[in-house]
């Protein structure tokens, strides 16, 4: 057994922070957590003051490609999608190093990172060892792409080399509207119903998808069609892509649509309705320039947020922090107690894992994340 101590804990973010607050840890999960003079009375094992620091609940990446934590630096910035995703394939994308690998884990863990929803499609294994090696939890999304064998879901070859535990955590997931045959979708999401696993896939990230998913034309289109992505037949649904990911039935309380930037009002109504979820990238966001997510709107409307820092490709770190000070320090932004539980009670709830995630209360995962100096914090 173990203990820390701080000058404020917050034990759950929809409660009053402790003051002078500890937390009691054994066999990897919280066993006593409030008032320091109540947990420590009969504690006897060793306890770490870590001072006058805010302690919160571990907290939730809720979108990451580490498998392209190798590209760092290698992506155009600041040039809307297309000319992003051009310099991203002029990459070698399935080479990663476990360097590479190890150096963005570290990162996440030094924020007080617990869980992970990690989207991955190549060196899957890989990702799921160095996971499990750092004690980081959370969901393997094995994504689908492309136009070829509609409704057919061919997995990665390196699943086989998971352990028992890592195949528990792997769900279907679907790239984009644009990038994966609808069939292909349906039998994603399919099977997420089927094992109980949220579906993940990007949505509305930018106009470019838009544009395509609307008239078939554009710059967007003529990319993916040289790449040999889109086939030379496909003919456009002529919707916005909230409405066609709802046409197709993908849309429901345990789907989280990634980025969601390019919404109008009917399409934040229709997640509502739908009871998604949806992820927040404002630092992939900019790094790429698609703009900002109508959070607010999301949020007023009832739609559970959650925030994520997408992959080294877009975006200088993985820090959850970072991505909650951008957010924070914005002109009108959310206050920090909100932001928190995006990044703790929402993703944890998504994933069907409350009683792991999302709080300091006993039989919690034993983690932690400590509010860093640079990071906004409300009164």
């Amino acid at each position: 057994m173990r203990a820390i101590r701080a000058r404020e804990i917050i034990v759950h973010p929809r409660r009053p922070p402790v003051d002078d607050g500890a937390v009691v840890f054994d066999a990897g999960r919280v066993v006593a957590s409030g008032a320091a003079h109540d947990v420590l009375r009969d504690f006897s094992g060793p306890v770490e003051d870590l001072g006058p620091v805010t302690v919160t609940p571990g907290l939730i990446n809720a979108h990451v490609h580490l498998e392209l934590s190798h590209v760092a630096g290698g992506t155009a910035r600041g040039q809307g999608f297309t000319a992003w995703l051009r310099s991203l394939i002029g990459n070698s994308l399935g080479k990663l190093s476990q360097l590479a690998l190890d150096k963005a884990i570290a990162q996440m863990r030094a924020c007080g990172t617990v869980a992970v929803i990690d989207v991955t499609s190549r060196n899957t294994a890989l990702v799921a060892e160095a996971l499990e090696a750092a004690d980081i939890g959370g969901l393997l999304a094995v994504e689908f792409f492309g136009f070829a064998d509609a409704g057919a879901l061919r997995w990665p070859v390196d699943l086989d080399a998971l352990s028992a535990t890592a195949r528990e955590h792997v769900a279907a997931a679907g790239h984009a509207l644009y990038s994966t045959h609808p069939e292909t979708l349906r039998a994603a999401k399919a099977w997420c119903v089927r094992h109980g696993r949220p579906f993940v896939m990007h949505l509305a990230e930018h106009p470019d998808e838009t544009e395509q998913l609307l008239t078939g034309k554009g710059e967007f289109a003529r990319l993916l069609r040289k790449a040999g992505v889109l086939p030379e037949d496909w003919a456009a649904p002529g919707c916005r892509p909230v409405a066609y990911a709802d046409r197709l039935g993908l849309l429901d309380k345990q789907t989280m649509a990634v980025h969601c930037v390019q919404l109008d009002q009917g399409d934040i109504a229709t997640l509502a309705a739908r009871g998604c979820a949806v992820c927040l990238c404002p630092r992939s966001n900019e790094y790429i320039a698609v703009g900002r997510a109508p959070w607010r709107a999301l949020d007023e409307a009832g739609v559970p947020l959650c925030l994520g820092t997408d992959g080294l490709s877009s975006n200088q770190d993985l820090s959850l922090w970072n991505e909650a000070a951008a957010l924070l320090r914005a002109p009108g932004g959310p206050g920090f107690f909100q932001v928190l539980e995006w990044m703790t009670l929402n993703p944890a709830r998504l994933l069907g894992a409350e009683h792991l995630y999302g709080t300091l209360e006993p039989g919690a995962v034993a983690g932690y994340s400590i509010v860093p100096d640079g990071a906004i914090r409300a009164a």
